[in-house]
């Protein structure tokens, strides 16, 4: 396995090489304006947590968190690139997030498809309402 390098104090993450994480992971479809472009870090840069994990300089994976650091901490973004997929990559960025605010409530939002990944990594379903207004970014709405 390649040695993978965990960096827990970067969030001025190159855009090129996390736009193209974002893509291989299937999260991007590429169609991105270039205002979008242009501020593709900006959400890690204003995230209290950013966890990097680096394959000598490529970025292959990355999480990052929203929390109050006491009650409630919200994971976003966890990517990891396919090719360094099932690696324990993921496991280790959850990891190290829950260690660095570890009394809070977490709570992530996810698809069908990556329920079973944070039910087996000790998340609970949640059977409460979630409500949301959509973001100016969202071409779905």
């Amino acid at each position: 396995m390649p040695e993978i390098v965990f960096n827990e104090k970067k969030k001025d993450l190159p855009i090129d090489q996390l736009r193209f994480l974002f893509m291989s992971a299937g999260w991007s479809k590429g169609t991105e304006t270039q205002e979008m472009i242009s501020n593709f870090n900006l959400p890690f840069i204003n995230s209290t947590l950013v966890i990097s994990a680096w394959h000598e300089d490529r970025l292959v994976g990355v999480v990052r968190v929203l929390s109050d650091k006491i009650i409630r901490s919200v994971i976003y973004d966890l990517v990891v690139d396919p090719e360094f997929q099932c690696r324990g990559i993921g496991r280790e960025l959850l990891e190290r997030c829950i260690r660095t605010f570890p009394k809070t409530e977490w709570i992530v939002q996810t698809n069908d498809e990556n329920v079973k990944y944070y039910l087996k990594n000790g998340f609970l379903s949640y059977t409460g309402n979630v409500l949301f207004i959509p973001s100016a970014w969202d071409p779905e709405y």
